[in-house]
Protein backbone atom coordinates (compact mmCIF):
# COMPACT_ATOMS: atom_id res chain seq x y z
CA UNK A 1 0.00 0.00 0.00
CA UNK A 2 1.04 3.24 -0.93
CA UNK A 3 2.71 5.49 1.97
CA UNK A 4 0.48 8.51 0.93
CA UNK A 5 -3.00 8.89 0.80
CA UNK A 6 -5.59 11.49 -0.77
CA UNK A 7 -7.82 13.67 1.22
CA UNK A 8 -11.33 14.95 -0.39
CA UNK A 9 -12.74 18.18 1.14
CA UNK A 10 -16.02 18.87 0.03
CA UNK A 11 -17.27 22.35 -0.56
CA UNK A 12 -20.47 22.29 -1.97
CA UNK A 13 -20.92 24.84 -4.66
CA UNK A 14 -17.33 25.41 -4.82
CA UNK A 15 -17.80 28.24 -2.80
CA UNK A 16 -15.79 28.69 0.38
CA UNK A 17 -15.42 31.64 2.91
CA UNK A 18 -11.17 32.73 3.59
CA UNK A 19 -11.86 31.09 7.52
CA UNK A 20 -12.31 28.04 5.58
CA UNK A 21 -9.46 28.13 3.14
CA UNK A 22 -7.47 29.43 6.34
CA UNK A 23 -8.57 26.22 8.20
CA UNK A 24 -7.57 23.99 5.59
CA UNK A 25 -4.31 25.89 4.79
CA UNK A 26 -3.51 25.48 8.75
CA UNK A 27 -4.31 21.30 8.40
CA UNK A 28 -2.01 21.26 5.56
CA UNK A 29 0.51 23.47 7.08
CA UNK A 30 -0.06 20.67 10.42
CA UNK A 31 0.88 17.40 8.71
CA UNK A 32 3.50 18.88 6.13
CA UNK A 33 1.70 19.36 3.38
CA UNK A 34 3.45 21.71 0.89
CA UNK A 35 0.49 22.00 -1.76
CA UNK A 36 -2.75 21.73 -2.47
CA UNK A 37 -4.51 20.62 -5.54
CA UNK A 38 -8.60 21.82 -6.58
CA UNK A 39 -10.56 19.44 -7.83
CA UNK A 40 -13.08 18.59 -11.04
CA UNK A 41 -15.61 18.89 -8.61
CA UNK A 42 -15.41 22.11 -7.33
CA UNK A 43 -13.34 20.35 -3.78
CA UNK A 44 -9.98 20.48 -2.15
CA UNK A 45 -7.60 17.90 -3.13
CA UNK A 46 -4.64 16.97 -0.32
CA UNK A 47 -2.11 14.09 -0.36
CA UNK A 48 -1.09 13.66 2.85
CA UNK A 49 1.00 10.84 4.49
CA UNK A 50 -1.46 7.64 5.25
CA UNK A 51 0.22 7.67 9.42
CA UNK A 52 -1.87 11.16 10.21
CA UNK A 53 -5.25 9.64 8.67
CA UNK A 54 -6.65 9.29 12.56
CA UNK A 55 -5.27 12.87 13.83
CA UNK A 56 -6.62 14.21 10.61
CA UNK A 57 -9.87 12.80 11.16
CA UNK A 58 -10.04 14.33 14.71
CA UNK A 59 -8.94 17.85 13.22
CA UNK A 60 -11.65 17.37 10.49
CA UNK A 61 -14.45 16.38 12.25
CA UNK A 62 -13.79 19.56 14.95
CA UNK A 63 -14.36 22.11 11.81
CA UNK A 64 -17.37 19.70 10.71
CA UNK A 65 -15.84 19.49 7.08
CA UNK A 66 -17.46 16.95 4.99
CA UNK A 67 -14.40 14.25 3.68
CA UNK A 68 -13.37 11.45 2.42
CA UNK A 69 -10.34 9.78 2.07
CA UNK A 70 -8.98 8.19 -1.18
CA UNK A 71 -12.24 8.37 -3.00
CA UNK A 72 -12.68 8.72 -6.43
CA UNK A 73 -16.70 9.89 -6.45
CA UNK A 74 -16.30 13.37 -6.27
CA UNK A 75 -19.81 13.48 -5.06
CA UNK A 76 -19.06 16.93 -4.53
CA UNK A 77 -22.34 19.66 -5.48
CA UNK A 78 -21.08 21.51 -8.29
CA UNK A 79 -22.77 24.81 -9.06
CA UNK A 80 -22.17 27.93 -11.54
CA UNK A 81 -22.12 30.58 -8.00
CA UNK A 82 -19.00 30.39 -9.80
CA UNK A 83 -19.70 32.54 -13.19
CA UNK A 84 -22.41 34.35 -12.37
CA UNK A 85 -22.30 38.04 -12.38
CA UNK A 86 -19.28 38.03 -14.34
CA UNK A 87 -20.28 35.89 -17.24
CA UNK A 88 -23.82 35.57 -19.15
CA UNK A 89 -27.01 34.01 -16.36
CA UNK A 90 -30.34 34.12 -16.10
CA UNK A 91 -31.74 37.17 -15.13
CA UNK A 92 -33.66 35.84 -12.06
CA UNK A 93 -30.40 33.41 -11.39
CA UNK A 94 -28.54 35.15 -8.52
CA UNK A 95 -25.92 34.36 -6.63
CA UNK A 96 -28.03 34.10 -3.62
CA UNK A 97 -30.31 31.56 -5.09
CA UNK A 98 -27.69 29.13 -5.16
CA UNK A 99 -26.74 29.90 -1.50
CA UNK A 100 -30.38 29.39 -0.40
CA UNK A 101 -30.59 26.03 -2.60
CA UNK A 102 -27.45 24.92 -1.13
CA UNK A 103 -28.60 25.63 2.52
CA UNK A 104 -31.53 22.96 1.95
CA UNK A 105 -29.37 20.17 1.54
CA UNK A 106 -29.51 18.52 5.22
CA UNK A 107 -27.86 15.77 3.74
CA UNK A 108 -24.58 14.29 1.98
CA UNK A 109 -25.56 13.35 -1.66
CA UNK A 110 -24.25 10.42 -2.98
CA UNK A 111 -24.88 10.91 -6.22
CA UNK A 112 -23.09 13.85 -8.33
CA UNK A 113 -25.64 16.70 -8.17
CA UNK A 114 -24.75 19.40 -10.85
CA UNK A 115 -27.03 22.94 -10.17
CA UNK A 116 -26.43 24.99 -13.26
CA UNK A 117 -26.66 28.37 -15.29
CA UNK A 118 -27.29 27.19 -18.88
CA UNK A 119 -26.16 30.60 -20.33
CA UNK A 120 -22.36 30.22 -18.64
CA UNK A 121 -20.08 28.23 -20.66
CA UNK A 122 -17.10 27.82 -17.44
CA UNK A 123 -19.21 25.04 -15.64
CA UNK A 124 -20.27 21.78 -17.74
CA UNK A 125 -24.06 21.65 -17.29
CA UNK A 126 -24.44 17.32 -17.77
CA UNK A 127 -21.43 16.00 -15.79
CA UNK A 128 -23.21 14.61 -12.78
CA UNK A 129 -26.19 12.10 -12.15
CA UNK A 130 -28.83 14.65 -11.63
CA UNK A 131 -28.47 17.85 -13.79
CA UNK A 132 -30.55 20.50 -12.75
CA UNK A 133 -30.43 23.23 -15.25
CA UNK A 134 -32.01 26.92 -14.86
CA UNK A 135 -35.19 27.80 -16.99
CA UNK A 136 -36.57 30.73 -18.25
CA UNK A 137 -39.58 30.81 -15.74
CA UNK A 138 -38.26 32.50 -12.60
CA UNK A 139 -36.80 29.90 -9.83
CA UNK A 140 -37.77 26.49 -11.71
CA UNK A 141 -35.37 24.36 -13.16
CA UNK A 142 -34.92 21.44 -15.75
CA UNK A 143 -33.86 17.95 -14.83
CA UNK A 144 -31.44 15.53 -16.88
CA UNK A 145 -30.75 12.54 -15.15
CA UNK A 146 -27.73 10.27 -16.00
CA UNK A 147 -28.87 7.39 -14.12
CA UNK A 148 -27.60 4.45 -16.11
CA UNK A 149 -29.35 1.29 -13.64
CA UNK A 150 -32.61 3.13 -14.85
CA UNK A 151 -32.11 4.31 -17.88
CA UNK A 152 -29.73 3.79 -20.53
CA UNK A 153 -29.48 7.22 -21.46
CA UNK A 154 -29.88 10.90 -20.47
CA UNK A 155 -32.79 10.92 -19.47
CA UNK A 156 -35.40 14.23 -18.89
CA UNK A 157 -37.75 15.46 -16.20
CA UNK A 158 -41.06 15.13 -17.31
CA UNK A 159 -41.30 18.60 -15.44
CA UNK A 160 -39.71 21.88 -14.16
CA UNK A 161 -38.88 21.58 -10.36
CA UNK A 162 -39.10 24.99 -7.75
CA UNK A 163 -35.32 25.85 -6.65
CA UNK A 164 -36.88 25.44 -2.73
CA UNK A 165 -37.78 21.68 -3.77
CA UNK A 166 -34.20 20.54 -5.72
CA UNK A 167 -32.78 18.96 -1.85
CA UNK A 168 -35.64 16.89 -1.50
CA UNK A 169 -35.85 15.91 -5.17
CA UNK A 170 -32.31 14.73 -5.26
CA UNK A 171 -32.44 12.70 -2.04
CA UNK A 172 -35.49 11.07 -2.73
CA UNK A 173 -34.31 10.08 -5.98
CA UNK A 174 -30.88 9.11 -4.40
CA UNK A 175 -32.73 6.60 -1.94
CA UNK A 176 -34.56 5.10 -4.33
CA UNK A 177 -31.84 4.69 -6.86
CA UNK A 178 -29.37 3.68 -3.55
CA UNK A 179 -31.83 0.93 -3.14
CA UNK A 180 -31.36 -0.72 -6.43
CA UNK A 181 -34.50 -0.83 -7.13
CA UNK A 182 -36.27 -0.74 -10.68
CA UNK A 183 -38.58 2.09 -11.18
CA UNK A 184 -39.73 3.69 -14.53
CA UNK A 185 -39.75 6.81 -15.47
CA UNK A 186 -43.42 8.00 -14.90
CA UNK A 187 -43.94 5.99 -11.48
CA UNK A 188 -40.68 8.14 -10.11
CA UNK A 189 -42.53 11.13 -11.41
CA UNK A 190 -45.76 10.32 -9.74
CA UNK A 191 -44.33 9.27 -6.63
CA UNK A 192 -41.67 12.60 -6.12
CA UNK A 193 -44.83 14.34 -7.50
CA UNK A 194 -46.73 13.21 -4.71
CA UNK A 195 -44.49 14.53 -1.98
CA UNK A 196 -44.28 17.93 -3.74
CA UNK A 197 -47.88 18.03 -3.57
CA UNK A 198 -47.82 19.00 -7.20
CA UNK A 199 -45.26 22.13 -7.06
CA UNK A 200 -43.75 20.81 -10.33
CA UNK A 201 -44.66 23.05 -13.33
CA UNK A 202 -45.90 21.40 -16.88
CA UNK A 203 -42.15 22.24 -19.46
CA UNK A 204 -43.68 24.26 -21.65
CA UNK A 205 -40.42 24.80 -23.77
CA UNK A 206 -38.27 22.05 -24.22
CA UNK A 207 -34.83 22.42 -23.00
CA UNK A 208 -32.59 23.98 -25.83
CA UNK A 209 -29.05 23.91 -24.87
CA UNK A 210 -26.78 26.19 -26.88
CA UNK A 211 -23.11 25.56 -27.54
CA UNK A 212 -20.46 27.93 -25.78
CA UNK A 213 -17.26 28.41 -25.82
CA UNK A 214 -14.94 28.21 -22.33
CA UNK A 215 -14.25 31.16 -21.64
CA UNK A 216 -11.29 32.59 -20.86
CA UNK A 217 -10.86 32.38 -16.60
CA UNK A 218 -7.79 33.29 -15.55
CA UNK A 219 -6.05 36.79 -14.86
CA UNK A 220 -7.51 40.31 -13.74
CA UNK A 221 -11.05 40.99 -15.58
CA UNK A 222 -13.27 44.64 -14.91
CA UNK A 223 -16.68 43.97 -14.41
CA UNK A 224 -18.36 47.81 -13.78
CA UNK A 225 -15.88 49.42 -11.31
CA UNK A 226 -14.93 46.07 -9.70
CA UNK A 227 -12.21 43.61 -10.67
CA UNK A 228 -12.58 39.15 -10.82
CA UNK A 229 -9.31 37.80 -10.42
CA UNK A 230 -8.39 33.96 -11.95
CA UNK A 231 -6.11 31.70 -10.49
CA UNK A 232 -4.52 28.46 -13.03
CA UNK A 233 -1.78 26.63 -12.04
CA UNK A 234 -0.26 24.42 -14.94
CA UNK A 235 0.94 21.30 -12.24
CA UNK A 236 -2.62 22.32 -10.54
CA UNK A 237 -0.04 22.27 -7.07
CA UNK A 238 -0.75 25.68 -5.54
CA UNK A 239 1.42 26.77 -2.45
CA UNK A 240 0.06 26.48 0.95
CA UNK A 241 1.92 29.92 1.63
CA UNK A 242 0.27 31.57 -1.53
CA UNK A 243 -2.99 30.43 -0.29
CA UNK A 244 -2.41 31.32 3.28
CA UNK A 245 -1.06 35.14 2.04
CA UNK A 246 -3.91 35.21 -0.28
CA UNK A 247 -6.80 34.33 2.93
CA UNK A 248 -5.21 37.24 4.72
CA UNK A 249 -5.56 39.32 1.97
CA UNK A 250 -9.07 38.24 1.38
CA UNK A 251 -9.46 39.06 4.99
CA UNK A 252 -7.80 42.75 5.05
CA UNK A 253 -10.44 43.57 1.92
CA UNK A 254 -13.25 41.97 3.22
CA UNK A 255 -13.55 39.60 0.58
CA UNK A 256 -15.60 36.95 1.92
CA UNK A 257 -15.91 34.48 -0.87
CA UNK A 258 -13.26 32.22 -2.72
CA UNK A 259 -14.61 30.01 -5.25
CA UNK A 260 -13.38 26.86 -6.61
CA UNK A 261 -13.86 26.41 -10.53
CA UNK A 262 -14.37 22.72 -12.24
CA UNK A 263 -10.87 23.47 -14.16
CA UNK A 264 -9.13 22.95 -10.54
CA UNK A 265 -8.65 26.78 -10.17
CA UNK A 266 -9.79 29.92 -8.23
CA UNK A 267 -11.54 32.41 -8.38
CA UNK A 268 -12.02 36.32 -6.15
CA UNK A 269 -15.15 38.67 -7.03
CA UNK A 270 -15.65 41.69 -6.34
CA UNK A 271 -11.62 43.08 -6.20
CA UNK A 272 -12.06 47.15 -5.70
CA UNK A 273 -10.11 49.41 -8.10
CA UNK A 274 -7.90 50.68 -4.77
CA UNK A 275 -7.30 46.73 -4.07
CA UNK A 276 -5.59 46.20 -7.30
CA UNK A 277 -2.02 46.86 -6.77
CA UNK A 278 -2.23 45.00 -3.52
CA UNK A 279 -3.22 41.57 -5.41
CA UNK A 280 -0.79 41.97 -7.85
CA UNK A 281 1.71 42.37 -5.62
CA UNK A 282 0.82 39.14 -4.08
CA UNK A 283 0.77 37.08 -7.81
CA UNK A 284 4.74 38.85 -7.99
CA UNK A 285 6.01 37.97 -4.38
CA UNK A 286 4.71 34.25 -4.99
CA UNK A 287 5.89 33.95 -9.01
CA UNK A 288 2.22 33.07 -9.53
CA UNK A 289 1.87 33.31 -13.49
CA UNK A 290 -1.46 34.95 -15.00
CA UNK A 291 -0.61 34.90 -18.54
CA UNK A 292 -1.27 31.26 -19.55
CA UNK A 293 -2.76 30.06 -23.37
CA UNK A 294 -5.90 28.89 -23.55
CA UNK A 295 -4.28 25.83 -25.58
CA UNK A 296 -3.47 24.19 -22.18
CA UNK A 297 -6.18 25.52 -19.89
CA UNK A 298 -9.19 23.81 -21.92
CA UNK A 299 -8.06 20.35 -20.10
CA UNK A 300 -9.90 17.35 -18.00
CA UNK A 301 -7.44 15.65 -15.94
CA UNK A 302 -8.24 12.97 -13.09
CA UNK A 303 -7.59 14.48 -9.86
CA UNK A 304 -4.81 12.67 -8.24
CA UNK A 305 -3.31 11.26 -11.72
CA UNK A 306 0.28 12.06 -12.35
CA UNK A 307 0.63 10.27 -15.39
CA UNK A 308 -2.84 11.54 -17.16
CA UNK A 309 -1.24 15.39 -15.99
CA UNK A 310 2.47 14.15 -17.32
CA UNK A 311 0.24 13.05 -20.84
CA UNK A 312 -1.48 16.91 -20.70
CA UNK A 313 1.65 18.72 -20.50
CA UNK A 314 3.13 16.26 -23.02
CA UNK A 315 0.36 17.25 -25.66
CA UNK A 316 -0.09 21.01 -24.96
CA UNK A 317 4.03 21.02 -25.07
CA UNK A 318 3.40 19.62 -28.97
CA UNK A 319 0.83 21.42 -29.35
CA UNK A 320 2.72 24.50 -28.64
CA UNK A 321 5.59 23.63 -30.79
CA UNK A 322 3.29 22.48 -33.93
CA UNK A 323 1.79 25.84 -33.03
CA UNK A 324 -1.66 24.11 -33.14
CA UNK A 325 -5.00 26.52 -32.86
CA UNK A 326 -7.77 24.58 -30.59
CA UNK A 327 -9.41 27.20 -29.61
CA UNK A 328 -13.54 25.98 -28.60
CA UNK A 329 -12.21 22.42 -28.11
CA UNK A 330 -11.97 21.06 -24.79
CA UNK A 331 -9.84 17.87 -23.79
CA UNK A 332 -10.35 15.30 -21.14
CA UNK A 333 -7.80 12.07 -20.46
CA UNK A 334 -9.84 9.29 -18.53
CA UNK A 335 -9.07 6.37 -17.29
CA UNK A 336 -11.49 3.16 -16.43
CA UNK A 337 -12.07 4.88 -13.08
CA UNK A 338 -13.25 8.23 -14.19
CA UNK A 339 -15.41 9.65 -16.39
CA UNK A 340 -15.03 12.99 -17.51
CA UNK A 341 -16.95 15.06 -20.02
CA UNK A 342 -15.24 17.51 -23.26
CA UNK A 343 -15.73 17.79 -26.58
CA UNK A 344 -12.07 15.62 -27.13
CA UNK A 345 -11.74 12.78 -24.96
CA UNK A 346 -8.56 10.35 -24.60
CA UNK A 347 -9.23 7.21 -22.72
CA UNK A 348 -6.38 4.79 -21.33
CA UNK A 349 -6.34 1.50 -22.53
CA UNK A 350 -6.01 -1.09 -19.83
CA UNK A 351 -3.62 -3.67 -20.88
CA UNK A 352 -4.33 -6.60 -19.03
CA UNK A 353 -0.91 -9.00 -17.43
CA UNK A 354 -0.18 -12.42 -16.18
CA UNK A 355 0.26 -10.40 -12.81
CA UNK A 356 -2.03 -7.28 -12.42
CA UNK A 357 -4.03 -4.74 -14.68
CA UNK A 358 -1.96 -1.82 -15.35
CA UNK A 359 -2.56 0.93 -18.19
CA UNK A 360 -0.03 1.00 -21.17
CA UNK A 361 2.28 3.80 -21.53
CA UNK A 362 1.59 3.83 -25.31
CA UNK A 363 -2.24 2.39 -26.05
CA UNK A 364 -5.32 5.46 -26.35
CA UNK A 365 -8.39 5.44 -27.75
CA UNK A 366 -9.72 9.10 -29.36
CA UNK A 367 -13.05 9.75 -29.05
CA UNK A 368 -15.31 13.23 -29.76
CA UNK A 369 -18.66 14.55 -29.04
CA UNK A 370 -21.45 13.94 -31.68
CA UNK A 371 -21.59 16.78 -33.99
CA UNK A 372 -18.80 18.31 -31.86
CA UNK A 373 -21.40 19.72 -29.34
CA UNK A 374 -20.12 20.82 -25.85
CA UNK A 375 -23.00 20.04 -24.24
CA UNK A 376 -23.91 16.08 -24.95
CA UNK A 377 -22.41 12.74 -23.79
CA UNK A 378 -22.95 10.75 -27.16
CA UNK A 379 -19.91 10.61 -28.74
CA UNK A 380 -18.00 8.69 -31.53
CA UNK A 381 -14.53 6.92 -32.43
CA UNK A 382 -12.06 9.18 -34.14
CA UNK A 383 -8.96 6.49 -33.71
CA UNK A 384 -8.41 3.86 -31.58
CA UNK A 385 -5.30 1.85 -30.12
CA UNK A 386 -2.71 4.81 -30.62
CA UNK A 387 0.65 5.31 -29.82
CA UNK A 388 1.33 7.89 -27.47
CA UNK A 389 4.12 9.27 -29.77
CA UNK A 390 1.44 9.64 -32.68
CA UNK A 391 -1.39 11.58 -30.06
CA UNK A 392 -0.39 14.93 -31.05
CA UNK A 393 -0.06 14.71 -34.85
CA UNK A 394 -3.79 12.32 -35.02
CA UNK A 395 -5.14 15.29 -32.59
CA UNK A 396 -3.97 17.65 -34.79
CA UNK A 397 -6.30 16.56 -37.58
CA UNK A 398 -9.03 16.49 -35.54
CA UNK A 399 -8.65 19.65 -34.47
CA UNK A 400 -8.44 20.55 -38.34
CA UNK A 401 -11.34 17.99 -38.64
CA UNK A 402 -13.30 20.85 -35.90
CA UNK A 403 -12.96 23.51 -37.80
CA UNK A 404 -13.53 21.96 -41.03
CA UNK A 405 -17.38 21.09 -39.39
CA UNK A 406 -17.61 24.47 -38.17
CA UNK A 407 -17.29 26.02 -41.11
CA UNK A 408 -19.82 23.73 -43.09
CA UNK A 409 -23.31 25.79 -43.43
CA UNK A 410 -25.85 24.82 -40.91
CA UNK A 411 -28.97 22.52 -42.36
CA UNK A 412 -31.10 26.24 -41.54
CA UNK A 413 -28.20 28.31 -43.86
CA UNK A 414 -28.54 25.98 -46.23
CA UNK A 415 -32.14 26.17 -46.81
CA UNK A 416 -32.00 29.71 -46.34
CA UNK A 417 -29.10 30.22 -48.82
CA UNK A 418 -31.59 27.62 -51.39
CA UNK A 419 -34.53 30.51 -50.61
CA UNK A 420 -32.03 33.05 -51.47
CA UNK A 421 -31.18 31.23 -54.85
CA UNK A 422 -34.97 30.38 -55.83
CA UNK A 423 -35.73 33.86 -55.07
CA UNK A 424 -33.44 34.85 -57.84
CA UNK A 425 -34.86 32.68 -60.62
CA UNK A 426 -38.51 33.64 -59.72
CA UNK A 427 -40.47 34.78 -62.77
CA UNK A 428 -43.10 38.18 -61.92
CA UNK A 429 -46.23 38.52 -63.73
CA UNK A 430 -48.52 41.51 -64.11
CA UNK A 431 -51.94 40.55 -63.60
CA UNK A 432 -53.32 43.60 -65.75
CA UNK A 433 -51.73 42.72 -69.08
CA UNK A 434 -49.92 38.93 -67.72
CA UNK A 435 -46.45 41.22 -69.26
CA UNK A 436 -43.54 39.03 -67.24
CA UNK A 437 -40.39 40.29 -65.39
CA UNK A 438 -37.56 38.02 -65.32
CA UNK A 439 -34.04 39.23 -63.45
CA UNK A 440 -32.29 37.30 -66.16
CA UNK A 441 -32.88 39.86 -68.65
CA UNK A 442 -33.94 42.99 -66.92
CA UNK A 443 -36.16 45.43 -68.15
CA UNK A 444 -34.31 47.65 -70.59
CA UNK A 445 -37.77 49.82 -71.46
CA UNK A 446 -36.99 50.90 -67.45
CA UNK A 447 -33.23 51.00 -67.46
CA UNK A 448 -33.05 47.71 -65.42
CA UNK A 449 -29.81 46.09 -66.05
CA UNK A 450 -29.80 41.98 -66.91
CA UNK A 451 -29.31 40.46 -62.78
CA UNK A 452 -31.78 42.30 -60.92
CA UNK A 453 -33.67 40.77 -58.84
CA UNK A 454 -37.32 41.90 -58.89
CA UNK A 455 -37.28 42.74 -54.85
CA UNK A 456 -34.34 45.23 -55.62
CA UNK A 457 -36.65 47.15 -58.12
CA UNK A 458 -37.17 50.72 -57.09
CA UNK A 459 -41.02 51.18 -55.38
CA UNK A 460 -41.48 53.52 -58.54
CA UNK A 461 -41.34 50.44 -61.44
CA UNK A 462 -44.09 50.37 -63.44
CA UNK A 463 -45.08 47.77 -65.86
CA UNK A 464 -43.89 48.41 -69.35
CA UNK A 465 -46.75 47.67 -71.51
CA UNK A 466 -50.00 48.65 -69.29
CA UNK A 467 -47.93 51.23 -66.79
CA UNK A 468 -49.74 48.99 -63.71
CA UNK A 469 -47.50 49.76 -60.30
CA UNK A 470 -45.00 47.06 -59.12
CA UNK A 471 -47.38 45.83 -56.69
CA UNK A 472 -49.45 44.53 -59.40
CA UNK A 473 -46.67 41.50 -60.04
CA UNK A 474 -46.99 38.76 -58.42
CA UNK A 475 -44.37 35.78 -58.51
CA UNK A 476 -44.87 32.72 -61.16
CA UNK A 477 -43.92 29.30 -60.32
CA UNK A 478 -40.63 28.98 -59.14
CA UNK A 479 -37.83 27.60 -61.91
CA UNK A 480 -35.58 25.48 -59.92
CA UNK A 481 -33.73 23.96 -62.38
CA UNK A 482 -31.35 26.99 -62.24
CA UNK A 483 -30.55 25.97 -58.55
Amino acid sequence: MSTHAFLRIYMPGGILSHDELMDVVKLAKKFRVRTIQFGLRQDINIPIERHFIEDIKLYLNNLNFDYEFDSRSGRNIVTSYVANTIFASESWLTEGTYLDILDLFDYKPKLRVNIVDPNQGLVPLLTGNLNFIASKTNNYWYLNMDLPLWFPNLTSWPGLIYSDDISKVAKTIEDIYNSKVKISLEDLFAHINDILHGNNRRVEQELKLIPHRLPYYEGFNKIGDKYWLGIYKRTYLFPVDFLEALCDLCYQHHLNKICITPWRSILIKDIKEEQWQAWVNLLGLYSINIRHSSVEMNWRVPDFDTSALELKMYLVNEFDKMDIRNYGLTFAIRDAKTDLDAIVVIDKIPVKSMFKTKQSLGNYNIFHTVGFEPNTTEYVAYSKDVAYSSLPQLLQQLTKKFYEHKNQPSKADSLQKLELKKEKYVIYQCKNCFTTYDQQYGDSTNCINPGTSFGLLPDSFRCPVCDAPKADFEPMVDDISFV
